[in-house]
């Protein structure tokens, strides 16, 4: 009920919004007697404060400019290409001539809410030094239900299909939640001995054992009761490709988000409506291309959503030993010559320190050589991925890792 009073009410406050760009677009005009004053600039802001609470955020792209290579002539295309489609999932390309030879590496978005372009700029530090693919997620509410369904282990099974499609030497990155996943396929692949199995795995603040250093957020979680959980699923009211998916809708993930740290999220929306009436515009632009992303989000399958909650946040199932994939034990003691980079923030508020590196110990059999572990001081969680301590520091550092062990 809750979804379609949803998209009910997005419906009706589409002609309001329409209207509030009208009155925006004429405020705003250069031939506006009071374009530069001080009063206009306080209507401009309030106007467009309010778009911003109303409107729908779309999924972004990727849009790459072109990028400057020391050494090469002028700049160089980053050319996007779907190479695999999945009902769930788009694997996703972005190369540059350079690309052809250039070691692959494949980048595993979470399915948590955000739309895979929320890693834009993650990916972006490895161009053009490396052949760039990512998992982009499909919004479950676009997904006929004829398509079937898709839980925790059609995740892993999109991972290993999709590594195995690459095929060898293929370096893999969990981001986030889908640390979890990327260290299930890399131990079945590890045991199988596929010639596909990663060149290497970097698991970037990802909830490998929550037990380990359980934040305010994972006792948050924790304590909900099951039944709880399960008053989040919603179907998908009709107007939708998925009309009657079981979904975890993105917009009740986005109230999870912004209420772990409202005061922030208040704070930046209050100093976007100052910096707009100040005519301050690098800041306001900086601040409209993060909400355009933030606020973008998709559903999640219920059965995936349940699953996860279930064997990574209330039961930790791959640290006690118990994760099962098609009936099978995932054992991550059978990686043996697959390097581990893991790598966590100091100041991260959703995957707390340790939690992790906790998969460095699930990795028994790795000799200690093809081991690394760092902590990066001074960073959040959104730090670990993206800003300038990524971009000099965190993207570096990774590179030099998987370019010391090629196989």
């Amino acid at each position: 009920m809750r979804y379609r009073l949803r998209s009910a009410m997005e419906k009706t406050l589409h002609p309001v919004q329409r209207v509030l760009e009208f009155r925006q677009a004429l405020v705003k005009h250069r031939l506006h007697p009071l374009a530069n004053s001080r009063l206009n600039r306080l209507r401009a802001a309030a106007i467009e404060s309010t778009i911003r609470l109303i409107k729908p955020y779309p999924k972004q792209s990727f849009n790459y400019a072109p990028i400057t290579v020391p050494g090469h002539p002028g700049p160089l295309a980053v050319d996007e290409e779907v190479v695999l489609h999945k009902p769930f999932c788009e694997l996703r390309r972005f190369s540059t001539v350079l690309s052809k030879d250039a070691p692959k590496v494949l980048f595993v978005a979470a399915m948590s809410g955000h739309h895979a372009t929320l890693s834009r700029e993650t990916l972006q530090a490895f161009l053009p030094g490396f052949d760039v693919y990512i998992t982009d997620w499909v919004d479950a509410r676009l997904v006929p239900l004829q398509e079937g369904h898709f839980d925790f282990e059609d995740y892993v099974s999109y991972l290993i299909e999709f590594l195995q499609h690459l095929g060898p030497k293929v370096h893999l990155i969990g981001l986030c939640q889908a640390a979890v996943p990327a260290l299930c396929a890399t131990a079945l692949m590890a045991e199988d001995k596929d010639t596909c199995r990663p060149a290497t795995l970097s698991l970037l603040a990802g909830p490998i054992d929550v037990r380990v250093n359980p934040n305010n957020f994972i006792k948050r979680t924790a304590s909900l009761p099951h039944s709880i959980m399960k008053m989040h699923i919603h179907t998908v009211p009709k107007g939708y490709p998925g009309v009657g998916r079981k979904v975890y809708p993105g917009y009740m993930q986005l109230m999870g988000f912004v209420s772990l740290n409202l005061r922030n999220h208040v704070r930046k929306h209050v100093q976007f409506f100052q910096d707009v009436a100040a005519d301050n515009l690098s800041a306001a632009e900086k601040h409209r291309e993060f909400y355009d992303e933030y606020n973008a989000m998709m559903d999640s399958t219920a059965e995936f959503y349940l699953q996860t909650l279930e064997r990574v946040f209330f039961d930790q199932h791959l640290a006690k030993g118990t994760m099962r994939y098609r009936g099978r034990l995932v054992n991550p003691a059978a990686i043996r010559d697959i390097p581990l980079l893991t790598l966590e923030g100091e100041n991260d508020d959703m995957v707390a320190i340790g939690v992790t590196e906790a998969a460095q110990g699930l990795c028994t059999n790795l000799p200690d050589k093809l081991r690394e572990h760092r902590v990066e001081p001074g960073v959040g969680h959104y730090g670990i991925f993206n800003g300038t301590i990524y971009r000099n520091r965190i993207a570096p550092r990774m590179m030099d890792f998987m370019q010391r062990y090629p196989r």
